[in-house]
């Protein structure tokens, strides 16, 4: 970073910085003293951080949620497999542990877990266009089909 008097600083963050948080950096402000730096953890299109958990909604086809899947899920440590099991609705949330923000400060924890969690909630997404041969399958699923979502709705 630049300061207004011209020098250049680098600095360090620690893991796991939070909104709000400062950080001192004894002798670089005025005349000698000390300079605070104010975080602001900008907000992420994917990721939510609540606590030391991420959340996020990741979207599945129709039929990863009727007969189960491995899908690839974005972490903060890149993409990891997880299995979806067969009948999941939208809506329903999975746990990827220690796969959330880094927890460094929090004595909560043993050493060997200084993270949160991240929450993947699953939304089924169904296709705008079909292709042909998408369209018949679809149509003869519709034919063979005893599922009824909205059997016993008035009692």
């Amino acid at each position: 970073m630049r300061l207004e008097d011209g020098r250049s600083l680098e600095v360090n963050m620690p893991p796991g910085m939070v909104s709000g948080q400062r950080i001192r950096l004894k002798g670089q402000g005025v005349n000698g003293g000390d300079l605070y730096l104010k975080i602001d953890v900008a907000p992420h299109s994917f990721f939510k951080l609540e606590t030391w958990d991420i959340q996020c909604q990741l979207p599945i086809t129709p039929s990863e949620a009727v007969l189960g899947a491995q899908v690839e899920v974005p972490t903060l440590d890149g993409l990891v497999k997880m299995t979806i099991p067969p009948g999941i609705r939208s809506g329903q949330r999975l746990r990827l542990a220690n796969k959330g923000y880094p927890n460094e400060g929090e004595g909560q924890r043993s050493p060997s877990e200084h993270r949160g969690d991240q929450i993947v909630e699953l939304q089924i997404v169904t296709p705008r266009e079909l292709d042909p041969q998408e369209r018949e399958l679809y149509e003869k699923l519709r034919r063979l089909e005893t599922f009824n979502p909205r059997l016993g709705l008035l009692g």
